[in-house]
């Protein structure tokens, strides 16, 4: 009898599993290209403007399928535009997901803030979190599904994670990949990060600019070398990524402003303060060998959350810092744990 039973719980685990999701590989993206992608996109995605936090029209997008009960919501990182998820939302779409996207102000697609387009600027950070709640109630929320989740990457995690501790919306579960809850600085303390950048930018307002540079940041768009890149070990997506921007000028974008800076270190510092708040599920992913985060810092949000999945981020050994664009070993490790994840929380 025990055996029997034995027996038909394992045929019930086999039969409830959890399939993994169909991810598109390196080589079958090289097939498709920008141009398939391209076909994709134009055929299923629609493209919008919703009114942000105080009235700046900003960009999104959205793909949709009348049979699917079950949405996505990308944050996106610094420097990017949803344009660059465009891989990312052909997986998530051709696996049963509705998938939003939209641009944050000063960059991608969006109004530019300073007469300089191209230095990474915000006047304050809770903007982007402001605009977040926007985009939720002006447009996620009026085509209602069965489960709503979000998938948020780098600075998008900082984002997500303020908008998570305050928010009234209902989410069954979130996702952070690479979170930016602080920057990393290489050997500098953050005592001294903080008083170099408090007295630049007092100097770059005396001088009588508008916002300055952050040091290291430089001008303009800079085009790296895959050989010489921190993003990802794939030279296929990476490839994709540099002749989007090339074809969309548009999508570029430069160095960080030094008020940026100080507003992100900041805001990163809150978003650990207020974990305690997140009721959301939530899942941490860690890229192995970030050097555009501090994953220590995303040790301390973990730490502070009442319930972060596996009570530690999953680290995504060997990877770099941009996790959906990394190899196919590292970017399918992440998005199975995220997707599974997800699938615990119907």
């Amino acid at each position: 009898m025990l055996a029997r039973l034995f027996l038909i719980g394992i045929f019930l685990l086999m039969n409830t599993a959890i399939a993994a999701p169909r991810l598109i590989t390196e080589a079958e993206l090289s097939d498709l290209g920008q141009s398939g992608l391209n076909a994709f996109w134009q055929r299923q995605a629609e493209q919008g403007h919703f009114v942000g936090t105080d009235g700046l029209e900003l960009p999104y997008a959205s793909l949709s399928r009348p049979e699917h009960q079950k949405a996505i919501v990308l944050v996106n990182g610094r420097t990017e535009s949803y344009l660059k998820y465009q891989e990312l939302a052909f997986d998530l779409f051709n696996n049963g997901y509705n998938v939003y996207l939209y641009d944050h102000r000063g960059q991608g697609l969006a109004p530019r803030l300073l007469q300089d387009p191209l230095m990474g600027y915000v006047a304050d950070f809770d903007d982007y979190v402001q605009d977040l709640e926007q985009f939720m109630q002006q447009v996620v929320l009026l085509e209602p599904v069965d489960s709503l989740y979000l998938l948020s990457h780098s600075m998008g995690g900082t984002i997500s994670a303020l908008w998570l501790s305050e928010t009234q919306v209902r989410l069954q579960a979130a996702a952070l990949s690479s979170p930016m809850m602080g920057i990393y600085l290489g050997p500098m303390p953050r005592w001294l990060v903080d008083g170099l950048l408090g007295a630049l930018d007092t100097g770059c307002h005396w001088l009588g600019h508008e916002a300055c540079y952050a040091p290291g940041q430089g001008g303009g768009y800079v085009e790296v070398p895959f050989k010489d890149n921190d993003l990802t070990h794939s030279e296929a997506r990476y490839k994709l990524f540099r002749d989007l921007y090339r074809q969309r000028p548009e999508l570029q974008l430069g160095g960080a402003s030094l008020h940026w800076l100080q507003q992100s270190l900041q805001a990163g510092d809150s978003a650990i303060a207020k974990a305690g708040r997140i009721t959301t599920p939530l899942l941490v992913l860690q890229a192995g060998n970030d050097v555009v985060v501090d994953n220590r810092a995303q040790n301390r949000f973990c730490q502070a959350l009442a319930h972060c999945h596996g009570g530690a981020p999953q680290v995504i050994k060997k990877a770099s810092h941009e996790l959906f664009i990394e190899r196919d070993r590292q970017r399918q490790q992440a998005l199975e744990a995220a997707l599974s994840f997800f699938e615990q929380y119907p």
